[in-house]
């Protein structure tokens, strides 16, 4: 596809045929990662009678650290190769994951199939979030963050509770994963077929770019070198590197939600259906949430969606742990999931708010780092506290990580959104 650099090449309404398409990729994405969010703690705990939940929790260190490290990589490489490769690249990576989950059974397998499966978000995620802050352009980033999350954890959500179904139908340890290896080839198929280059766009966004006034920590003049870019956005730029920290805490929050709500649910004799059905509350409010509050963010700024969604997300996991009904528990995590909702999406708008176009991937990527890197310290907090001091206090612990996480984001996070002024 040949891109033109008119200013009407950014916006989505000029681009809308390849955005709705993005739109489509990402569910795919959401679907793939969402496979394991109600089989796999369950499958390591009742299959393979696995007593450690640390030894339990290896499936999701492996994919933290995987997506986390890979997102790094993915961020640099869409910026020199452009963004079509690697997204095609992530979906090339999941053929290994469904072949491992479909035919090799034991949980070492599961955990090499989590490998594959970080890599396979790291890269196809990471590019659908850059592909299509591209084609939005800076007036409408959080309308494209709200719908690219949106649409992403709808994936998630549907697959959350599909797996949970089809595993009390058909069994743990089969069914699930062909119904995911469909989502892989789905996904591998269009991403050859349809989807094109967008990374022209940022050229036209760059020139625009160039006469503005640059934030502090971020320069706008030459290129930028890895460390440089590692360094502005975990330390040197305030509200990069609150935004980082805030990241992280709620992919640990995430963890609790995948690892351990399962767990501690099945513990209380909860049906596999009903924990199901609790998990997709969560991810379908979160999903379905997210069309509204990127569009908001556009509106009134983006720390206050941010700082609320923090607070919520805090709350919410501190109320799941109160009561011991299914309406609670529903409720408890659809607070859970509009706290995700107003935060996620706009942690990634504010991201892209100040980051320099031509270093965007670059940026995105290591704010990607930290962020699933949440789900590798998750994993082992998890395992550490649990057994210490029991899944109820655990998960009263990351609630309150939770509400400090937002402390900082109070103090320390400034206004990024272009029309509102940014000051850093």
């Amino acid at each position: 596809m040949t891109v033109r650099h008119s200013s009407s090449d950014l916006g989505i309404r000029p681009n809308l045929r390849q955005f709705l398409w993005l739109v489509l990729m990402t569910v795919f994405v959401g679907m793939t990662v969402g496979l394991e969010r109600t089989v796999v703690p369950l499958l390591g705990k009742n299959v393979y009678h696995i007593t450690s939940l640390t030894l339990i929790f290896t499936f999701i260190m492996a994919f933290g650290v995987t997506k986390a490290a890979l997102n790094l990589v993915a961020g640099q490489l869409s910026d020199t190769m452009g963004r079509r490769p690697i997204l095609i690249a992530g979906w090339l990576l999941g053929v290994p994951m469904s072949a491992l989950l479909l035919f090799v059974h034991s949980w070492t397998a599961i955990v090499i199939a989590n490998i594959f499966l970080g890599a396979n978000q790291a890269f196809a995620w990471t590019m659908t979030v850059t592909q299509q802050l591209d084609l939005a352009g800076p007036r409408q980033r959080g309308l494209a963050m709200g719908i690219n999350e949106a649409t992403g954890y709808i994936g998630v959500a549907i697959s959350t509770v599909l797996t949970g179904i089809i595993a009390a139908h058909y069994g743990l340890a089969h069914a699930p994963f062909l119904y995911g290896a469909v989502v892989v080839l789905i996904g591998l198929t269009v991403s050859v077929l349809v989807i094109r280059e967008t990374r022209g766009h940022v050229l036209n966004e760059t020139r625009r770019h160039a006469g503005q006034r640059g934030e502090p920590g971020i320069g706008t003049r030459g290129g930028l070198r890895v460390g440089q870019i590692f360094w502005m956005t975990t330390i040197a730029n305030p509200t990069l590197s609150a935004c980082s920290q805030a990241g992280l805490v709620n992919k640990l929050a995430d963890a609790l939600v995948w690892a351990v709500l399962p767990l501690y649910l099945a513990e209380l004799h909860v049906p596999i259906a009903q924990i199901g059905f609790i998990g997709g509350t969560y991810t379908m409010v979160w999903g379905f949430a997210q069309f509204g509050t990127g569009m908001w963010s556009d509106r009134v700024g983006r720390k206050l969606p941010v700082v609320a969604g923090m607070g919520l997300l805090g709350i919410g996991i501190l109320l799941f742990g109160i009561s011991h009904t299914l309406p609670w528990w529903m409720a408890s995590a659809a607070v859970m999931g509009f706290g995700m909702a107003l935060l996620y999406p706009n942690l990634n708008a504010a991201v892209a708010d100040i980051a320099p176009p031509q270093a965007r991937g670059g940026v995105l990527g290591v704010y990607r780092l930290w962020r699933d890197g949440g789900y590798a310290i998750g994993g082992l907090l998890l395992g550490v506290s649990i057994h210490s001091i029991g899944m109820l206090s655990s998960l009263y612990l990351i609630g309150i990580v939770v509400l400090i996480s937002m402390t900082v984001l109070l103090f320390r996070m400034t206004e990024t959104h272009p029309r509102r002024g940014r000051q850093s």
